[in-house]
């Protein structure tokens, strides 16, 4: 495993450890996806430690997941730019620069848009 995916890893699990308060986490675990990288400027999407998606452009509209609907975790290693997320029950969440989200605790994400804010607005 990766220095950077340990550090994904480890702040994904003290995220799901605080969203057990609001919905239990999956106890799944897979081995890293070879060759999945996700650094600046990219949001990736992870279902345990199988990288299932990840995303640079900044949209004016929402962009519908495909394999990465409903994954786990959220990683935005942008240093400026917020990930807007959208869920099948509508909710929406901001995922700041840098910051990581446990999304089972929200609902299934299945859409995303990244923003010019840090606070997703705009």
């Amino acid at each position: 495993m990766t220095l950077q995916l340990r550090g994904i890893v480890a702040a994904a699990g003290v995220l799901a450890a605080a969203a057990t308060l609001m919905a239990p986490a999956s106890s799944a675990s897979a081995a890293p996806t070879p060759g999945f990288e996700c650094g600046y400027p990219y949001v990736c999407f992870y279902d345990g430690e199988d990288g299932v998606g990840k995303f640079k452009d900044i949209t004016s509209g929402w962009q519908t997941l495909t394999r990465s609907r409903g994954a786990e975790y959220v990683v935005n290693t942008r240093h400026d730019d917020g990930a807007l997320l959208h869920f099948s029950n509508g909710r929406t969440t901001c995922v700041k620069p840098g910051a990581t989200l446990y999304a089972p605790s929200i609902g299934a994400v299945d859409k995303l848009r990244i923003t010019d804010s840090a606070q997703c607005r705009g």
